[in-house]
């Protein structure tokens, strides 16, 4: 069989480069990381289609002997450039990520961040041209209620350039965030089992790392100075207030960082004396999730002494009415629905009062009718709430909605059109069309409220 094609490969062709036809990618395509395509869509000899517009193509395939740790940085980098532009605009790729991302998930430390941007130029290490990368994704909105498949093939992109340089022996502070940015990404759009999967490895490259260190001693030993530490304990809270999440999500019981020591997980969250706007909602956020843990041991794990169980049931319903309430005196985002403690907080209490009511034990009765009764309390409070939702935001909160929000919304309707259908205490009807519509307004940010949509459409379709 001949080595060369018997035609020019169709980029080459369009863009009029001398092409040297070798198979199965030509020298050109190659050397540019391009795709390669001799054939023409559908046989058609002459088509002047593009090969992005082709169902099936051929990718490059490089060499094996070129799959080197050197090679890989050096793709990463040129892909930035490619992507993104010149230094001037990965600042500003930069920018809208610290003003929209960054107010509700602070893992990056800003300042030493816009300092490392102004050497990746020169920059060896690629785990920072990574990172622009996922802030790239994390700015993406829906597009008629699908993610821009150019977008769709940067994610792609971007996963496999992390696995590359897993394989090759690299595990480093920066790569360990972009892992968490990308799984941001994934819940965001709700892109399960991938963020489940995803959110497993990264807490297993936590652990490798170093970052769950059970004090600031350690990980200022392990990241040599205290800034480092300091972004290594965000990043680790981080980790762990996602992974309760994505449990949460996934309904797989409790998450997979509970079983580890919980390190900067406790209640001391001493990074400054006096903590930012930014910081302090993190902590919420973190105490919020570490309530969310206790209530999916206890729905999921159940100890077996009656007595016991019921004490621990009575003691987070408690502790969770009191943080709800400081929470919500803070005042600290724009609208009830953006801020992600008390969404996080909200779905909690419904997955426990839930397990509730339908609590199979000797004379359940008094526990399922409570149960039942706040249950209804709590969803009416959020109907209220959400109400005017979609009337008041503005589109620089819906930019900066935190992707934590959307599930409580989603748990309220899905509870209403089954365990609430005949609820005494409100309309079942028109209150799911008012979560409905903060979902469809959410799913303009984030695709995950409109897969709960689809997925809400088809429980009315079965009942």
């Amino acid at each position: 069989m001949s080595s060369h094609a018997n035609r020019v490969c169709r980029r080459c062709r369009t863009h009029k480069r001398k092409c040297d036809k070798l198979l199965p990618v030509c020298s050109l395509c190659k050397r540019l990381n391009r795709v390669c395509c001799y054939t023409e869509p559908n046989g058609i000899a002459g088509s002047r289609d593009s090969p992005e517009n082709v169902s099936s193509i051929s990718l490059p395939v490089p060499d094996l002997a070129q799959l080197t740790s050197a090679n890989i940085s050096h793709t990463i980098r040129m892909q930035v450039f490619t992507i993104i532009g010149d230094e001037s605009r990965i600042r500003a790729v930069a920018a809208v990520y610290f003003r929209t991302i960054h107010p509700w998930f602070p893992i990056l430390a800003e300042a030493p961040f816009h300092k490392r941007l102004s050497h990746i130029l020169t920059h060896t290490s690629p785990e920072l041209g990574l990172l622009t990368l996922c802030m790239v994704l994390l700015g993406v909105k829906p597009v008629d209620d699908e993610i821009p498949p150019r977008m769709r093939s940067l994610y792609i992109l971007v996963k496999g350039f992390i696995a590359s340089l897993e394989a090759a022996e690299i595990n480093s502070l920066e790569l360990l965030q972009c892992r968490l940015l990308l799984t941001i990404y994934e819940v965001g759009h709700g892109m399960y089992p991938a963020a489940y999967i995803s959110m497993g490895a990264n807490v297993r490259a936590a652990v490798a790392l170093g970052a769950n260190g059970l004090s600031k001693a350690q990980l200022e030993e392990t990241f040599k100075f205290s800034e480092g530490a300091d972004e290594a304990r965000r990043t680790w809270r981080g980790i762990i207030i996602t992974d309760r999440y994505v449990s949460l999500e996934s309904n797989k019981g409790p998450s997979i960082s509970k079983a580890l020591p919980s390190g900067v997980d406790s209640e001391a969250f001493d990074l400054t004396l006096t903590p930012s706007r930014h910081l302090y909602h993190f902590n919420k956020l973190a105490q919020a999730s570490r309530i969310l843990e206790q209530v999916l041991t206890h729905v999921h794990e159940p100890v077996q002494h009656m007595e016991f169980f019921n004490a621990e049931a009575i003691q987070i319903l408690k502790t969770l009415s009191s943080f709800r309430g400081t929470v919500q005196d803070d005042n600290i985002v724009p609208h009830d629905r953006c801020c992600s403690a008390v969404a996080i907080s909200r779905s909690a209490l419904m997955t426990i009062l839930e397990f509730g009511c339908s609590f199979t034990a000797p004379r359940p009765e008094p526990c399922a009718a409570l149960s039942y009764e706040l249950l209804q309390d709590v969803i009416a409070e959020l109907v209220h709430a959400s109400e005017s939702f979609a009337v008041q935001v503005a589109p620089a909160d819906l930019e900066a909605l935190p992707v934590f929000v959307v599930h409580a919304v989603y748990k309220a309707a899905r509870l209403l059109l089954g365990l609430l259908r005949d609820s005494p205490k409100m309309d079942s009807r028109r209150a799911v069309s008012v979560l409905e519509r903060v979902l469809q307004c959410m799913g303009m940010r984030w695709m995950a409220g409109k897969r709960y949509l689809d997925d809400l459409k088809r429980q009315m379709i079965a009942s």
